[in-house]
């Protein structure tokens, strides 16, 4: 076991969890000592114990190469500790971008829900550009998109109005302007 007294409150936070070892950390005093972990003697436990604590102390502060003093042997547990904690950074990496992704096909799934027509509307814009940059005349794109009847627009705009959530925009956004016949007196 390892005992470890500073005379100013450190940071508890940056110290990584490491297998077998129990820790227990206060701003004052850092604790660690082997739990399932043993060794033939009692220099090889000091020297063990000793290289964890060195590694949850400097492991994560700009002194992390204090690794190449040690010997060959405390080097290469310093790199699978070290190798561990990279391990479980990532696993917290790729567990918060798969919250993200989550998260952000919930809000597409509830736009779709809702009616927002944004998503076709940048679709292919790219494309678009490229074959105007090119000299295709897209003209005839154009003159197609204008063929369908006034009613069919005049329906998707009853559809759009009639929904709950475009009412509720109305009612919040609704402003009253000043009468410009009269000014601001009226």
């Amino acid at each position: 076991m390892v005992l470890i007294n500073w005379s100013k409150a450190q940071d508890t936070t940056a110290i990584p969890e490491i297998p077998g070892i129990e820790q227990s950390l206060f701003p004052q005093q850092f604790s660690f000592k082997m739990a399932t972990v043993s060794t033939p003697d009692l220099k090889q436990s000091e020297a063990y114990i000793a290289t964890v604590a060195m590694f949850a102390v400097f492991g994560s502060t700009k002194e992390e190469k204090i690794f190449l003093r040690l010997p060959a042997v405390w080097r290469e547990l310093w790199s699978e500790f070290a190798e561990d904690k990279k391990n479980q950074a990532d696993a917290a990496d790729r567990a918060a971008i798969k919250e993200l992704r989550t998260m952000i096909r919930q809000k597409q799934d509830r736009e779709l829900e809702d009616g927002v027509l944004l998503q076709g509307a940048f679709r292919g814009r790219a494309s678009q550009r490229a074959s105007k940059d090119s000299g295709d005349d897209t003209s005839l794109d154009r003159t197609n998109a204008h063929t369908l009847p006034p009613e069919h627009y005049q329906k998707i705009w009853h559809d759009k109005s009639s929904t709950p959530r475009f009412q509720a925009m109305l009612v919040s956004s609704t402003v009253v302007f000043p009468n410009p016949t009269c000014g601001l007196n009226c």
